[in-house]
């Protein structure tokens, strides 16, 4: 039976599998993963457990996935996979499940649920991360909030409620957890030391805490306060450090390896090196100092799981993941000169990585056209084999754009890198519309990773869309990431213009459509570049910033974001305010369609309600989408209906004012799907 295949539309949301945290088994026989996917009837996500044999016979799930059940981690002894669920209704618990098959148990019950887990090398025991104290969580939204603290909230999770995140100890036998840790601060990025006795962690506990980005690693031990020698059971290890990711213990317990940087306020664009300090304290040794590029190590969100770092058996190497320009890699770093040699390349993105006793490799990779799944190599990255297929079906339906990369030569002999996803069927001679997408940040980039959504749906309806890493993005250099420090906007829209130009050099952009859109800081650009140029025919901002000087008070992040403006807007007014989008509205003439969450703490909707305000009183034409309960991380794990309308609108509002030839298919016309709240008085 033949068929003919077609373009990713934004429908294929629902479709699309996620795969993460490859992790494989000691013996290296099998590799244990999360496979996900969206509940459309539900309007959620549901996950669970999968096993894949390494001999290529498949996988099996292992759990039952009708809730989300993450973490796989598997016993030392291999004996046991311990994971997360809410299976029970109740926030996510820990569960063992038998390798050999069986039932699995809950081991946990605590009220707020477990955050991460680690379990101790002799495999009688698990260590996890809880919230514990502050208001009850069925008060959380009626009792009245007392704010002391400049960090206040966090985007995802809300007002902070007084409670902090310790370190329980459960053994594998039952019995109730063992809170090891105290105080009013948080405890995360837990690893045992090879003898089971202690647990290293990352803990911020300076007295500045509040107004900078510190932390340290410090040492519990394993069975409680009091029990290693000093008088509260806890010692910190490092004095004074800036940011600390991932520690891990050494296998001979002499060294602890970490990743992180030195700056305790000035972050934005620092490079994360590989650091060793003695086990039992004293200076760190930085084993990276000539390499400028980043390890990726650590927690997405504080007190998520972190990406780890890996001791080879021997302890003479790490295992770890660096970002090289677009891509992500994995390497082998000697611990004793810091000399790389890279395990696995290619134009991808290594998302996760785990190690067997004998080196064999497990990763969760992804490119551009290919969704996550798991591979597998022997440990010099020799014999690479994918092991998982849960988009095969998906993909053979599809057919992808071409797409070409872009470098361009920008001021002061930088090269800028990115990408043109070109329109589907591209016919010779035919101009085609252009819209320029800008990534968030600013100090993050584009990568060879499968993003879908509205870039490839763009380009099936006939849409050319380039995505191109300016200076502030990560990937090339601490140099090039901190290069926007006081000039944001002002630096990277010239540079965001000059690889417009050189698309259009090429002879097949249509001048008179072309687009603009982005998300954070991505959004700001988007405002940014529509109040400088009048070039663009139609804009699209998501969940941006128009006015830096109330953004300050607004956001989750002023911490450690605002020193790179060299001072806070009450010492810099002029600055704040001439990079402000929301200074310059009176030049805007673009339509802009705004879309962005009411429960977004990073980049607060107030922010769009000042722009859209502003725009409409200079009569430009723009309309205002709120989603509500939604926060700053929408676009990736907001309600599936909400993602799903974000692309149709943004893709109606480009079709319509662009005039692509490939109307794509979307549940409401252009004209009906935006509808605006409009009152008497």
């Amino acid at each position: 039976m033949s068929y003919t295949r077609r373009g990713y539309t934004v429908e294929d949301l629902f479709r699309v599998k996620t795969v993460t945290e490859a992790q494989v088994s000691p013996d290296g026989g099998q590799v244990a993963y999360v496979a996900g996917e969206i509940d459309r009837e539900a309007d959620g996500y549901r996950s669970a457990i999968w096993l894949a044999a390494m001999d290529g016979r498949g996988a099996r799930q292992l759990t039952s996935g009708a809730r989300s059940e993450g973490q796989p981690r598997w016993s030392p002894d291999g004996r046991w996979l311990a994971f997360t669920s809410n299976r029970a209704g109740d926030p996510a618990q820990l569960y063992v499940l038998p390798a050999m098959g069986g039932e699995a148990h809950k081991l946990t019950n605590l009220a707020r649920g477990v955050q991460e887990m680690a379990w101790s090398p002799d495999s009688a025991a698990i260590a996890v991360t809880s919230r514990v104290g502050g208001t009850p969580p069925d008060k959380a939204n009626s009792a009245p909030r007392v704010i002391t603290d400049l960090k206040h909230k966090f985007n995802g999770r809300g007002f902070f409620d007084g409670s902090h995140l310790h370190i329980f100890t459960v053994d594998l036998t039952g019995g109730e957890p063992r809170q090891i840790t105290e105080g009013e601060w948080d405890n995360s990025q837990i690893a045992w030391s090879p003898d089971s006795s202690s647990i290293v962690f990352v803990s911020a506990r300076h007295e500045t805490r509040d107004r900078d980005q510190g932390q340290d690693i410090w040492m519990v031990a394993a069975r409680g306060p009091g029990t290693s020698g000093a008088p509260d059971g806890e010692r910190r290890l490092t004095d004074g450090f800036g940011p600390c990711n991932a520690p891990t213990i050494s296998p001979d317990g002499a060294t602890i390896a970490f990743v992180g940087h030195t700056d305790t306020r000035d972050l934005g664009g620092r490079v994360h090196a590989l650091w060793l300090l003695p086990a039992g304290g004293g200076q760190p040794r930085n084993v990276t100092p000539t390499l400028d590029l980043s390890l990726q190590a650590g927690p997405l969100n504080p007190g998520a799981p972190p990406a780890r770092i890996v001791w080879t058996n021997d302890g003479g190497a790490l295992i770890v993941r660096i970002q090289d320009g677009a891509d992500t890699h994995l390497y082998h770093i000697s611990a004793a000169d810091g000399a790389l040699s890279r395990l696995l390349g290619g134009e991808r993105t290594v998302e996760s990585f785990s190690v067997a006793e004998d080196g064999t490799l497990a990763c969760a990779i992804s490119d551009p056209t290919h969704p996550s799944a798991v591979y597998t190599a022997a440990h010099d990255g020799s014999g690479e084999r994918r092991l998982t297929d849960h988009n095969d079906g998906l993909l053979a339906e599809l057919r992808f754009p071409a797409i070409e990369a872009v470098r361009v030569p920008v001021a002061g002999g930088a090269t800028i890198e990115g990408w043109v996803i070109k329109p589907l069927d591209m016919e010779p001679g035919r101009a085609y519309p252009l819209v320029l997408d800008i990534h968030g940040g600013p100090h993050a980039a584009f990568l060879h990773a499968f993003r879908g959504s509205y870039p490839l749906a763009l380009a099936s309806a006939g849409c050319a869309v380039l995505q191109m890493n300016p200076r502030g993005s990560t990937g090339w250099g601490e140099d090039f990431a901190r290069y926007l420090h006081g000039g944001r906007g002002e630096r990277d829209l010239p540079e965001l213009m000059a690889a417009v130009d050189q698309v259009i050099a090429q002879g097949w952009i249509d001048t008179e459509r072309l687009g603009v859109t982005g998300y954070s800081y991505g959004g700001y650009m988007t405002a940014w570049a529509i109040s400088q140029t009048n070039r663009f025919a139609a804009a699209v901002w998501g969940a941006g910033t128009a006015n830096l000087y109330t953004h300050f008070g607004y956001s989750d992040l002023n911490v450690p974001r605002y020193a790179e403006m060299a001072g806070s807007p009450w010492e810099k007014r002029e600055l704040y305010l001439r990079q402000s989008p929301i200074s310059h509205v009176d030049r805007i003439r673009t339509p802009l369609l705004m879309l962005h969450g009411e429960a977004d703490l990073r980049c607060n909707p107030a922010q769009a309600d000042e722009f859209f305000t502003a725009l409409k009183y200079f009569g430009v034409e723009t309309v205002l989408v709120r989603y509500p309960g939604e926060n700053h991380m929408m676009r990736t794990s907001g309600k599936p209906s909400n993602r799903l309308d974000y692309d149709q609108r943004l893709i109606a509002w480009f079709a319509e004012r662009l005039v692509l030839t490939e109307q794509p298919a979307i549940e409401r016309a252009a004209t009906e799907i935006a509808p605006v709240a409009r009152g008497g008085g």
